[in-house]
């Protein structure tokens, strides 16, 4: 049997097993009334709007993962004595839960789009800056001393030899960091906002509405899997050899 078919079996019998031994009425609803009340609750104009709130703070932390993350990675990765010391810390951070600092962001940021956007952004930025110094340092040498041989400076040395040598390993160290600034903006939209997804998931939460908290719960998920399909794809096409 083929991988995507297993994939489907297993979805399959997850599905069977939620309707069979989840009775109607409890707060986990089966999924014959997530499909029913809880799809159409997610027609309704304030849901929509939430999810696309959250949909645009999620891109904004995304794209500053990117940024600082290869930057940073970049650098440290080719930094010789700095790079092992560089990779203890961020292997800390990585372990580190961020959850008890968000009031610090809200401080620092106030209310709203900033900190959330911020609070997606240094959970996305950790395991991108690992990922991309890994690979950097893996990078042969020779490569960058001829390039540097050649006139070209620090900085057109990693973006035009080390930078293209790691595409591959960039792409999948942001396949993690997408799924954790979601997780980070859905966590701070969770504990203090007045819009976004997360925050009509808690007021759902607080009302027992369980089918259409479900509901909710699966649209996420089905946009945090479109973006990681999308991410595969592009690391598995920037992996294939130049024919």
């Amino acid at each position: 049997m083929s991988v995507p078919a297993l994939r489907a079996a297993a979805i399959a019998v997850l599905l069977v097993g939620w309707q069979i031994f989840v009775p109607d009425g409890s707060y986990l609803a089966p999924p014959s009334k997530v499909f029913t009340t809880g799809l159409g609750y997610l027609a309704h104009a304030d849901t929509l709007g939430g999810l696309g709130v959250t949909t645009v703070r999620f891109l904004a932390a995304f794209a500053i993962t990117a940024v600082l993350g290869v930057g940073i990675g970049l650098v440290l990765g080719r930094s010789g004595h700095l790079m092992p010391p560089a990779r203890d810390v961020f292997s800390v951070l990585y372990t580190l839960p961020l959850v008890p600092f968000y009031p610090l962001f809200v401080l620092w940021f106030g209310l709203g789009f900033r900190s959330e956007v911020a609070f997606g952004a240094v959970h996305g930025v950790v395991p991108v800056v690992l990922g991309t110094m890994a690979a950097a340092s893996r990078v042969d040498g020779t490569l960058v001393t001829a390039a540097r041989s050649m006139g070209a400076g620090r900085r057109r040395a990693l973006t035009m030899v080390v930078l293209p040598a790691i595409v591959p390993d960039v792409v999948g160290a942001l396949r993690v960091g997408a799924a954790l600034c979601l997780l980070g903006v859905l966590l701070a939209e969770l504990m203090v906002s007045v819009d976004g997804a997360g925050h009509v998931l808690a007021g759902l939460i607080a009302n027992l509405r369980g089918a259409e908290a479900d509901a909710v719960i699966l649209a996420v998920c089905a946009g945090a899997v479109v973006v990681n399909v999308l991410l595969a794809a592009l690391e598995q096409r920037v992996s294939r050899p130049a024919s």
